[in-house]
């Protein structure tokens, strides 16, 4: 999935994804939910990890924003440790029901259209904007934390759903 390098790429990228991942989830519920769709998740672990990232993308745009330097991925955590995260995020995530997850998710994905909106095209598109982004523009970050995960997310729960239709 290419890096959106203008503003319209960029929103078309991420609203495109979304609103394909959208018509798997009002397909879904509870026990749909608790079947697993890769490796040791369920398709609830899945979008507990999706939101928890989308979420904290937010978050860290709003920090740089602030001329603060977030901690990423998270406070105790490296870039190579994001499967040890994952997993924590999972874990922390279990009493929470499908149907929140969903709702959280969509408020997540409504809060990163907004950053877009807000951000200038200089915040958005160039690199080096924000210290904690490192030498990659934000409309990477945010491609990368939504779009592209919306898509995978798509494709695991889409190959939940055909295994169970063909049971």
């Amino acid at each position: 999935m290419p890096i959106p390098r203008t503003r319209n790429e960029l929103v078309d990228l991420v609203s495109a994804g979304w609103k394909k991942l959208r018509g798997e989830l009002e397909l879904l519920d509870e026990d749909i939910g608790a079947l697993g769709c890769v490796d040791d998740w369920s398709v609830k672990d899945l979008l507990a990890v999706r939101v928890w990232w989308t979420e904290h993308l937010v978050e860290w745009i709003e920090a740089g924003r602030r001329g603060e330097v977030p901690v990423t991925p998270a406070p105790g955590y490296r870039w190579k440790e994001t499967p040890r995260l994952n997993a924590d995020v999972v874990d922390a995530a279990r009493d929470d029901t499908l149907a929140g997850l969903v709702d959280r998710l969509e408020r997540g994905y409504d809060r990163v259209m907004a950053t877009i909106d807000e951000l200038d095209d200089a915040e958005l598109l160039e690199p080096r904007i924000f210290e904690w982004a490192g030498s990659y523009p934000i409309s990477r970050w945010i491609s990368i934390n939504t779009a592209r995960q919306y898509t995978t997310a798509r494709t695991y729960i889409r190959r939940v759903l055909r295994e169970r239709a063909a049971s």
